[in-house]
């Protein structure tokens, strides 16, 4: 019970097709194995009779799924099926074929590459995947082929959530490389510090880089707090976990100041002024609740109006290597594409082997198969 609770139907049938024996061996415990198998991790929550039809359609759509403020709906749209289950290859939630979102056509697979920086290109092949593997474990062995990223071999799989942005976050990265390609480390014969030092493109493994570094980071607070507020606002209350965010704690602290005061006429007064007033669009008030400290910091900025600046230190990628030959040709990652160095999987965050790593196993077999030889003659 133990292993089929770790696969799915199609597994288990392809499992009782090995040999007779083990057919008649699980025929006997059909029903509890039917039961035990692997199930989706929404296959509790209810099906949203109204927007069935309306969102299986949408969810075969990409148009749809590279929208944002299209892809707000976080129910359910159908029944879970039982037959294709598996882990999300990103975050591991257990998710089935109706819930997985849908493969995006070959052609775009290119996009999926993120160029790796010199420490994580140079580095064994086990100390880029999750959990690492011992240095010297080939890339052709099992447990490695279980940890790189196989989305052009065995498709994607990926759950809603990590798959809704998938293609707006290549096209970004995209957009990144052609701006440097455009704008280049000399201008006019004076440098324009853009690639010296951590000015460059970060690496594709971002914080988990192996030459990351920490540095400080400024946040405006009004566009942070702004933005975890429109989050808050758009996600139902039901999807909402963790900490409340600035937005709500000044929410409730309004409420609680209106509601309050021990039935005096003052109290509701104040409160019912409160109530009429109406903010300007795109104007918004501070949160009471949170003010300057340690991490906020008050600046004073053209025409004498202060704003707040979230300072954090957050732990950065080393830069990658860009070269001469692709900003003349207007090529992005044409290494990464072609399979001759290393890269970083954008959809699944797993690593690719290029062309070094399999030459290297390679090598490696024929060494073997050449000392199994030798000790035969012996």
């Amino acid at each position: 019970m133990a292993i089929a609770a770790c696969i799915d139907l199609n597994t288990l049938d392809n499992l009782s097709r090995t040999c007779r024996a083990i057919h008649q061996g699980l025929l006997q415990y059909r029903k509890m194995l039917l039961v035990s198998t692997l199930h989706c991790c929404n296959e509790d929550l209810p099906v949203d009779e109204e927007n069935t039809l309306r969102y299986r359609a949408r969810a075969g759509n990409w148009f749809y799924m590279q929208d944002i403020s299209r892809t707000n709906y976080t129910g359910k749209s159908g029944e879970c099926a039982r037959d294709l289950v598996s882990e999300c290859r990103r975050c591991g939630t257990v998710v089935c074929r109706n819930c997985a979102i849908k493969p995006p056509a070959p052609i775009v697979l290119r996009d999926r590459h993120r160029r790796l920086c010199a420490s994580c290109t140079k580095a064994p092949l086990g100390r880029l995947v999750s959990p690492q593997l011992p240095p010297d474990t080939p890339v052709d062995a099992e447990q490695m082929q279980q940890a790189i990223c196989k989305c052009d071999s065995e498709g994607v799989w990926l759950c809603q959530p990590c798959g809704r942005t998938i293609r707006s976050d290549d096209y970004d990265y995209k957009g990144i490389w052609r701006w440097r390609n455009q704008y280049g480390e000399v201008l006019g014969g004076l440098g324009t510090g853009i690639g010296d030092a951590d000015r460059g493109v970060i690496c594709g493994r971002e914080s988990r880089c192996l030459g990351a570094q920490v540095r400080e980071q400024e946040t405006d607070c009004d566009a942070e707090d702004a933005r975890l507020e429109a989050d808050c606002s758009s996600s139902p209350p039901s999807s909402v976990h963790g900490p409340p965010s600035t937005a709500s704690v000044a929410g409730s602290l309004h409420s609680s100041t209106t509601t309050t005061g021990g039935g005096g006429g003052s109290s509701s007064e104040f409160g019912s002024s409160l109530g009429a007033y109406s903010p300007p669009p795109g104007h918004r008030t501070p949160s009471p609740a949170v003010g300057p400290g340690y991490a906020r910091h008050e600046i004073e900025g053209i025409g004498g109006v202060v704003k707040t600046k979230l300072v954090r230190m957050v732990r950065v990628g080393a830069c990658v290597p860009e070269w001469e030959d692709e900003k003349a040709k207007g090529e992005i990652l044409g290494r990464e594409t072609q399979g001759r160095i290393r890269s970083w999987c954008g959809w699944c965050w797993r690593v690719i082997p290029g062309k070094k790593d399999y030459d290297a196993a390679k090598e490696r077999a024929a060494r073997e198969k050449e000392a199994g030889k030798a000790g035969e003659g012996s």
